[in-house]
């Protein structure tokens, strides 16, 4: 799979010019997950935590004019301690209530979620990510798919019931067109209004185009939709045998470009998060020293050169 680089950019004769939903286009994926059996959790190890790193994450993500966030507000951290370290520092969360774990009280997070955004934030809107990826659930978290997807629905309407403006984004891996795809989405979608539909697509994943993933995503829910994680891992064999050539930094010029080219066909798309931010331990390693080079954000604080170039082009774009 091969890309042309230097595809004119369609962004000023896009046909479909929606009112931003989120305070940026692009937004910093903060990694939340609870993986290998529950022995990493990537909060921890990447230090995005109140008593630690978090708030420097948020700088660096605010210098790069990403002020649009997803993090997490997952069992066993506290809520309140979140949401009032994105406020402190002027971003917008969107914040995941499970992220491969096996919630045991999914009714009493929502809630918690819930009732601290509104102690900390009052009732503007509160955007959930109720539950990451329900249809990886089986193998990473051991958990049936069915069980996921029931827990991201009561979790939504729990959120709800003790809250007055709560925005939900699904997000599941949709890297094909086949229906097999959307079963997750498709069941949420059913039981809960959803306000934005998540696609996860990465390059060692993709089975097709973006931008054919995101018009079938478009033309079967007619909702907003959002490349909820994308990113490129310099570590990866797949990525540089799918794609030769690129880096970080062409990668999301890459989506960007296909986003432009679905815009131009007619679908709201809301944004592109980069996922994960932070570069991370690998997650079969938590303790190591190394970190997957797949973030803006090194375990240095430094940033990637090349990526950190294209998010200043794209923010010099969206401002003209």
């Amino acid at each position: 799979m091969r890309i042309t680089q230097g595809t004119t950019s369609l962004q000023h004769s896009l046909p479909f010019q929606a009112k931003p939903l989120f305070q940026s286009s692009t937004i910093a994926g903060f990694e939340c997950g609870l993986v290998q059996g529950g022995r990493h959790y990537l909060l921890v190890t990447t230090r995005h935590i109140a008593q630690s790193r978090m708030l420097d994450h948020y700088r660096i993500a605010r210098e790069h004019r990403m002020t649009t966030v997803r993090d997490g507000l997952v069992p066993g951290h506290h809520a309140g301690e979140h949401l009032a370290a994105a406020r402190r520092a002027g971003v917008e969360a969107i914040w995941d209530l499970s992220h491969y774990h096996r919630n045991q009280d999914p009714v009493r997070c929502a809630r918690i979620a819930a009732e601290a955004s509104l102690s900390v934030n009052g009732p503007g809107r509160l955007w959930l990510c109720p539950v990451n990826e329900p249809s990886l659930y089986p193998s990473i978290a051991g958990m049936p798919r069915h069980e996921a997807i029931d827990m991201a629905v009561t979790m939504a309407c729990v959120a709800r019931d003790h809250h007055p403006d709560v925005g939900i984004l699904t997000n599941d891996p949709i890297t094909g067109v086949g229906d097999r795809q959307f079963e997750a989405t498709d069941a949420i979608v059913s039981a809960v209004h959803v306000d934005v539909v998540g696609v996860n697509y990465y390059p060692h994943t993709a089975r097709t185009s973006l931008v054919k993933v995101l018009m079938a995503t478009w033309r079967r829910y007619r909702k907003p939709i959002m490349v909820s994680e994308t990113s490129w891992h310099d570590g990866h064999p797949v990525h540089h045998r799918r794609y030769p050539g690129l880096n970080k930094g062409t990668w999301l010029r890459h989506v960007s470009e296909q986003v432009d080219i679905a815009r131009f066909h007619g679908a709201n798309v809301v944004g592109i998060c980069w996922y994960p931010i932070v570069d991370c331990p690998p997650w079969h390693a938590p303790q190591s020293r190394n970190r997957w080079s797949h973030g803006l954000i090194r375990n240095d604080l430094s940033v990637d050169p090349w990526l950190s170039a294209e998010l200043g082009r794209v923010a010099m774009s969206d401002a003209a």
